[in-house]
């Protein structure tokens, strides 16, 4: 018997994977600001985006702690666990994604241990990416929300527009991501605006100045060394 592997790189579904699983689920699709599920909800299907991002939010008021996008599935672990949703998943854009009912998504991994597999490292993942915005909670708060922008960058969340890579992340969004009080990040994004790096709008944030912003993230400066005298 051959053991299910599954490396670093390669992607969650593999080709044949993915094909199976569109075959037992349906497609659906989410405007911008749709909750795909609630916080405490007792449902237990999975979704696998498809197209569009979303943010994983807790809490009450609600505080982004993740952002997921498409090859991702969310909700998961809820027919595996039986238990109420840990968390909302709000669509931050139009999203696609695919249905799949609790028992489909229970046989599929049994039938598929190396997308069981995959499952299982992805959810380490998701857990290093958890203790490692904690172990980098020490940094100030400039550069972890410059961390948290170039992150979101790379995942292929922003649009591009004339004014720059533009967000639909307000500034409460931003400081759950970085662990940050809203005041603290609101001084933070004047600093930013002051300096040319970003700008805002209506629940928007626009990277003007990516480089600018990627060399406050590494610690190689800051906001200041850009502004005006």
């Amino acid at each position: 018997m051959v053991e299910p592997s599954f490396e670093n790189g390669m992607t969650l579904l593999t080709d044949e994977e993915l094909s199976a699983l569109t075959d037992r689920g349906h497609v659906i699709r989410y405007p911008p600001d749709s909750i795909l599920f609630g916080e405490g909800e007792e449902t237990d299907f999975a979704l696998l985006l498809r197209a569009g991002h979303v943010k994983v939010q807790v809490g009450r008021p609600p505080r982004t702690v993740a952002v997921r996008g498409p090859g991702e599935i969310v909700g998961e672990m809820a027919p595996v666990r039986r238990k109420p949703r840990s968390a909302s998943v709000v669509a931050v854009e139009n999203v696609e994604a695919l249905y799949i009912p609790a028992i489909t998504w229970l046989r599929f991994l049994y039938e598929h241990p190396r997308a069981m597999h995959a499952q299982l490292v992805a959810a380490d993942e998701r857990l290093d990416e958890a203790t490692r915005k904690s172990v980098e909670s020490y940094l100030g708060v400039e550069q972890r929300l410059a961390k948290s922008l170039v992150e979101l960058a790379e995942k292929g969340l922003g649009k591009a527009t004339t004014r720059g890579l533009e967000f639909r992340f307000n500034q409460r969004d931003l400081a759950s991501l970085v662990g940050a009080s809203r005041e603290s990040v609101v001084q933070v994004i004047r600093g930013f605006k002051e300096a040319g790096i970003v700008d805002t709008g209506r629940n928007i944030t626009i990277v003007m100045e990516m480089k600018r912003l990627k060399k406050v993230a590494d610690g190689e400066s800051t906001s200041s060394s850009w502004k005006s005298p």
